[in-house]
């Protein structure tokens, strides 16, 4: 009969219980979680063997190195196992002993493992943004010196050739010019450390026929691409696109009581680098001609700007699913922008460009997207009139009203609850 094991990982030690078929009681033990103690522990597995630890920074080498020697071996989703979170008794060798129990009655959560490709490529992303985090950081500091002595740059790009002229002949205390800098050395230093992580960004994907599909949508490059790519991984995984959706955290969330639903803002859930690389192709959508700009126009008129931007994120993502799923490209891709693109890729990566077909127009980009947004707003008028889906009846609208004549109809007075009394503490 195969064995169930649950493990409990740390830093320093791991925590074993060993579910035996008929004992009631697991074996317990603890080794040091050193590398040669970690091989020993695998060495020791049976074949028949089922393993569960919960996500950790090395789960997924833990994990690669179990399944050479294990039959089953599952990585916990430590979010969704709330009988370990909320247990008032929460030791490591009750939350091994819980892990066994809950995999050996096939109830326990689970995280996707990524192979290794897509996980190498998950770190190449993370590490690039972080030095974008810190060359962010030190522009702040550089900003913030010049704030704080009076000094206020003229141009937009205070990191431009212009705005470093102007940094250069600042009038500042000798103190303060040494802190500029030298936060000015710390921002050439990341940036050359940038364009090296994107160069192996590009080794990595420039061949990878989903990248290659992505970037055919306008304000997708390379990085968020690649980023893309990472966090979705094999998008067989998701059976529908509002499932991609809630895996970035963009589905709204809901309390449901009884016959009552409560929807509020979206849950954020999920891979959180994806959902903000999403936020960011949004501005650029809700700028540019095109479906995603008519989309954008129409909510905007009775939306805020933030909920109508977040919503154009969310359509990114249904978007994409779809591509990836049924493996074709952008529709409306613009063909100059989209090479250009293409071919940025091929020579961060160092491989030569060989194509031989006439290069695009790119003043017919601009011509194509008017034209996609045109057939958009057709297609909304076609289908729900010239008023838009506003106009179509709801079974909790009233006949003849809009959205924004209900809300005014059902809001109540500041501090009052829905049935005029007032709440507590009002």
């Amino acid at each position: 009969m195969p064995r169930t094991i649950g493990l409990d990982l740390s830093k320093h030690t791991a925590e074993v219980a060993v579910l035996v078929p008929g004992t009631s009681l697991p074996r317990r033990w603890r080794f040091a979680a050193t590398p040669a103690s970690i091989r020993a522990f695998a060495a020791r597995l049976e074949p028949d063997d089922q393993i569960v630890f919960e996500s950790c920074t090395n789960a997924f080498a833990f994990h690669r190195l179990l399944c050479q020697h294990a039959r089953k071996v599952v990585v916990s989703n430590p979010l969704k196992t709330r009988i370990i979170a909320e247990a008032k008794i929460k030791t490591d060798k009750v939350d091994a002993e819980v892990l066994a129990r809950l995999l050996a009655a096939d109830f326990l959560p689970t995280v996707w493992v990524p192979d290794r490709v897509t996980d190498q490529l998950r770190h190449l992303v993370f590490h690039r943004q972080g030095l974008v985090t810190q060359r962010t950081q030190g522009k702040n500091r550089i900003h913030a010196i010049l704030h704080r002595n009076l000094i206020v740059p003229m141009m937009t790009d205070l990191f431009g050739k212009a705005g470093r002229q102007f940094l250069a002949g600042a009038d500042l205390p000798e103190a303060e010019r040494e802190l500029l800098d030298a936060d000015l050395r710390t921002i050439n230093f990341l940036d050359t450390e940038i364009a090296a992580a994107e160069r192996s960004m590009a080794a990595a994907v420039h061949q990878d026929a989903q990248v290659q599909r992505l970037v055919t949508i306008p304000g997708i490059s390379l990085t968020s691409a690649a980023a893309l790519r990472a966090a979705i991984g094999d998008v067989r995984r998701f059976k529908t696109a509002p499932n991609l959706v809630s895996y970035f955290g963009l589905n709204p969330s809901v309390y449901q009581s009884g016959l009552k639903a409560y929807t509020g803002h979206i849950s954020r859930r999920g891979r959180s680098h994806a959902r903000s690389v999403c936020i960011e192709v949004a501005h650029v959508l809700a700028r540019v001609p095109g479906p995603f700009h008519a989309f954008f126009q129409r909510l905007r008129r009775r939306k805020p700007y933030n909920v109508a931007l977040t919503a154009v994120a969310r359509k990114l993502v249904v978007l994409v699913w779809h591509m990836l799923t049924h493996e074709e490209d952008y529709r409306f891709a613009p063909p100059a922008r989209t090479r250009d693109k293409i071919n940025r890729m091929r020579r961060l990566a160092s491989v030569p460009d060989r194509t031989t077909a006439a290069r695009p127009d790119p003043a017919r980009d601009r011509d194509l997207a008017v034209q996609a947004q045109l057939e958009y707003e057709q297609f909304i008028a076609s289908r729900f009139g010239l008023l838009g889906p506003e106009a179509i009846q709801h079974p909790h609208r009233t006949v003849g009203s809009t959205p924004s004549e209900v809300k005014k109809r059902t809001s109540t007075k500041k501090g009052q609850g829905p049935s005029g009394k007032p709440h507590i503490g009002a």
